[in-house]
């Protein structure tokens, strides 16, 4: 009888766990973030006590009245190109409608409805593969979430597990998860505005299994900082001001 009522309490805590997962809806309340928006980060790799700036990020939010735009741009100080992509979801619930990804190293497209389409061209290896992939889970684009945690109702103790659709070589395709583990308050001290109170967010993700922790104003939702941690491998995304 034991062994039976804690497969019952296992089967229930996964269904109420599966029921809470984040999906696009107009529920979630994004909406009262979302603005047009223009940004910079710089990125640095950390050793020690040093920083070593690799490059930059330019982030674009563009919004028009049934849809939201963010464009992403990266360009690393020791590799030739940039490396572009634009997701495009509807701004009410944002749920993903489309998705490209160009880089000296492999362009992708992704195309959003009842099955996902597009190519993955792997320049590297000289290979198109044509992408035909059904998901009938709510989900939202993989290349969205980082954006989107800003735009969540954050507070103390909030935790929150996010579905996200990945499509990438090194084999996580589909559905995944993001999962915000704990939000906790904090400050930063900006150059030109002064020490700002923040949420600290401490967040993972099935893409790249690495651990990161995201400074988001709590007056106007602003990204000041990233830090992530891979192992041994530390960096550092920080705002240009």
């Amino acid at each position: 009888m034991r062994l039976s009522i804690t497969f019952l309490l296992l089967l229930t805590t996964f269904s109420l766990s599966a029921q809470d997962k984040l999906v696009p809806s107009q529920k979630n309340g994004t909406e009262k973030w979302i603005k047009n928006e223009q940004f910079q980060m710089k990125w640095y790799a950390l050793k020690d006590t040093s920083k070593f700036e690799i490059g930059t990020v330019t982030n674009r939010i563009l919004l028009d009245k049934e849809k939201v735009m963010v464009i992403t741009e990266v360009g690393m100080k020791q590799m030739q190109g940039t490396w572009v992509d634009t997701t495009v979801a509807f701004r009410k619930d944002l749920k993903p409608l489309y998705h490209s990804s160009f880089n000296p190293q492999r362009d992708m497209v992704l195309r959003f409805g009842d099955t996902v389409t597009g190519f993955y061209n792997d320049k590297i290896k000289k290979l198109k593969t044509d992408i035909n992939e059904v998901s009938k889970a709510g989900y939202f684009d993989g290349n969205l979430y980082p954006t989107l945690l800003r735009w969540l109702p954050l507070k103390e103790g909030y935790q929150q597990e996010i579905s996200i659709f990945e499509y990438n070589s090194a084999g996580k395709r589909g559905v995944i998860s993001a999962s915000v583990k704990e939000v906790k308050k904090g400050t930063y001290q900006s150059q030109k505005s002064g020490l700002r109170k923040v949420w600290v967010l401490s967040v993972s993700d099935e893409i790249s299994g690495m651990l990161s922790n995201y400074y988001i104003d709590e007056l106007d939702r602003r990204l000041w900082k990233q830090e992530l941690e891979a192992g041994t491998r530390k960096m550092l995304m920080q705002r240009v001001e």
